[in-house]
């Protein structure tokens, strides 16, 4: 007799916490790379991730940035930042990527991934700095060449943020 497995549902933590020191440091290594692209935004983004409270989602390896309510109920659309950063665990590619919320007056910070691509769980965290492979548009375009691992697409150019009143 066969039976069916559900769908496994997201496990969203309960408790909002703050990000710890290490969650902290690679997710501002994460949004100083971004800088030349989004100038203003990286240092509000910078600033808002000092204080925020964040909640695990399914794995403390996917965050998500507690807002205010309001900023939650008037968020119009989502969106990953053009640079993500790409760090080995055990000679698979881990991707570290942010997504951004962006409402009527400001863009927030709004999540926080690191995917290990096979799936498996991290044996080590990644550490901010020059051993990361910084991405843009599918393209190496600074720190570790680790190409070899996760190889170069041909993404579309990234989208630009427009100036909020």
């Amino acid at each position: 007799m066969s039976s069916t497995r559900p769908e496994k549902a997201l496990k969203i933590a309960k408790m909002p916490r703050p990000l710890a020191p290490h969650e902290y440091k690679l997710l501002d290594f994460l949004l100083e790379v971004n800088e030349p692209l989004y100038g203003k935004w990286t240092r509000q983004w910078r600033d808002q991730i000092k204080t925020c409270q964040v909640k695990e989602i399914d794995t403390p390896y996917y965050l998500a940035i507690c807002h205010e309510e309001n900023i939650e109920k008037h968020g119009k659309w989502s969106g990953a930042l053009a640079r993500i950063l790409v760090s080995i665990d055990e000679n698979i590619p881990v991707i570290i990527s942010a997504l951004i919320l962006s409402t009527e007056e400001n863009y927030y910070v709004d999540g926080f991934s690191i995917d290990r691509m096979d799936g498996e769980p991290l044996k080590k965290y990644p550490l901010p700095g020059e051993n990361l492979m910084i991405m843009e548009a599918g393209k190496w375009i600074g720190g570790a060449d680790l190409r070899r691992f996760y190889g170069e697409s041909d993404l579309p150019p990234p989208d630009k943020f427009e100036d909020k009143p």
